[in-house]
């Protein structure tokens, strides 16, 4: 394994993290059990950085790493999650306090090192459910995660960047009071790195890495496989109403030039990509059992695509995955 700094923390991490969310069991159907020996095959591995939330299988991600933990002599890093309740921010200090006092009794620890908020940000609070705006996050929130983090619950603070509302998450940046940032990037969308290409209909991330790194935060890059659509095969329904989900595999059917030599998966090209992105600390791709944690793993010691592939592949992005 490969190990960063992320960025201003100083917590050494293995560029390849652990994402929690497949032993919650969001990326389809696994058991306690397993989810344990995933964990420990990561520990084995070399893996020391792990990403969980509450909202994980409701609180099974947390309990199971807890679990898997227990008697292991390893450094570990974890990060975890509240969602702020946005009706109720004048209690936000003793929400934040609650959910951590459940976070940190699953995971059976006395504090964690990462405590992300994982709310959206709108340009209005509530423009989406729980969404938060940028005033509600440098203003009650800020104060009641720096609380947390002031009790020794947490060491540092940090924001979760997906399905944002740009400006209002620039501005929370640019204030220079969080940590981290948990980065969405991956093969078929790169606007957390670069603009999108010019009329392709893409989520814009915003360049929120570019912005982490002028402030020096560490940046942990999430959702590697695109919900599954990166893996060659989603092992769950697909949602009837989840039009990204299924433009994502359309596109993904297009990256079959990525599958040459070494690389023999769409999920190793997936996981290749982003360890390719040197500005990326950590990437925590979501696995719920050893062999996909096996699998991730292995990335590292896999080249990167060579510049006929990269040719290929900024071609087809930059024709929204259309001949």
């Amino acid at each position: 394994m490969q190990y960063n700094p992320l960025g201003r923390t100083g917590l050494n991490v293995s560029r390849i993290g652990f994402g929690g969310g497949g032993i919650g069991q969001v990326w389809g159907a696994t058991t306690r059990d397993e989810a344990v020996r995933a964990v420990h095959r990561a520990l084995d591995l070399g893996i020391n950085y792990f990403d969980v939330a509450p909202a994980y299988g409701d609180g099974k991600a947390e309990e199971a790493l807890g679990i898997a933990l227990e008697g292991r002599s390893e450094e570990v890093f974890i990060g975890t999650k509240v969602r702020v309740p946005a009706d109720n921010l004048a209690d936000a200090t003793g929400a934040v306090k609650r959910s951590m006092e459940t976070s940190l009794r699953l995971l059976k620890r006395d504090s964690v090192d990462i405590l992300h908020v994982h709310n959206r940000f709108t340009e209005n609070r509530g423009d989406v459910p729980n969404s938060l705006s940028a005033d509600d996050v440098t203003g009650p929130v800020l104060e009641a995660y720096q609380a947390v983090q002031q009790a020794g619950k947490t060491r540092f603070i940090g924001l979760s960047a997906m399905d944002h509302h740009v400006p209002a998450l620039n501005k929370i940046m640019e204030t220079g009071d969080w940590d981290t940032v948990l980065a969405y990037y991956n093969l078929l969308n790169w606007t957390a790195q670069l603009p999108p290409p010019p009329g392709v209909d893409l989520f814009d991330n915003g360049q929120n890495i570019v912005l982490a790194k002028k402030h020096n935060m560490g940046v942990i890059g999430i959702r590697s496989h695109a919900a599954g659509a990166l893996t060659g095969g989603v092992d769950r329904p697909v949602p009837a109403d989840n039009d990204l989900l299924r433009q994502d595999i359309a596109s993904a059917a297009r990256l079959d030039f990525l599958l040459e030599g070494p690389i023999e998966t769409l999920s190793q090209a997936a996981t290749v990509f982003c360890l390719m992105n040197e500005d990326i600390h950590t990437t925590v791709p979501g696995v719920k059992n050893q062999a996909e944690t096996e699998e991730m793993a292995a990335c590292i010691d896999l080249d990167a695509f060579s510049p006929a592939q990269m040719a290929r592949l900024g071609e087809v992005y930059n024709k929204a995955f259309i001949s």
